[in-house]
């Protein structure tokens, strides 16, 4: 049995930082922005920070989270930034799950579309099937942006 929670707590974050460490797939200063912006979210809040949490709780504490929120320089989109499940608990559709909590929120909240960037290096082949089975399609890829061979991949949904 796994629950749907929103929000993070202060001591949430070395979920986080476990989290993200165990897919193999962030680099160093992509795992410290993340806590950076777990950081800001916990000391100012979700509304005043504008960073949104979900999570997922089984027996075993926090298996997966999201961050996300309304983009500033648009009156209806919203920008997914991270959405990582254990590698523990991968390949359990928890990730869709956690994905359809965030759209219905981002609706809830009066959001029109949900973005997402993400790399378009080999690794993330099966990121990028992720986003395409749920509903995503590719609008822009962005050729080196993160290093030599590693294209930004910019995905959207129409919620």
């Amino acid at each position: 049995m796994v629950d749907i929670l929103k929000g993070i707590e202060p001591g949430e974050r070395k979920d986080v930082e476990a989290i993200l460490r165990s897919t193999g797939y962030f680099y160093e200063f992509e795992i410290q922005t993340a806590l950076e912006i777990a950081d800001e979210t916990i000391s100012e809040g979700m509304e005043r920070s504008g960073y949104y949490w979900m999570k997922i709780v089984d027996e075993d504490g926090i298996v997966a989270f999201a961050n996300y929120g309304k983009n500033a320089f648009s009156t209806h989109s919203w920008d997914l930034y991270w959405i990582a499940v254990h590698q523990n608990s991968r390949n359990k559709k928890l990730g869709s799950v956690l994905l359809k909590a965030i759209e219905d929120d981002v609706r809830n909240m009066g959001g029109k579309i949900l973005w997402i960037e993400t790399s378009g290096r080999p690794l993330y082949a099966s990121t990028e099937g992720f986003y395409r089975r749920n509903g995503y399609e590719l609008q822009a890829s962005l050729k080196d942006f993160y290093g030599p061979g590693d294209p930004k991949q910019i995905y959207s949904k129409v919620l």
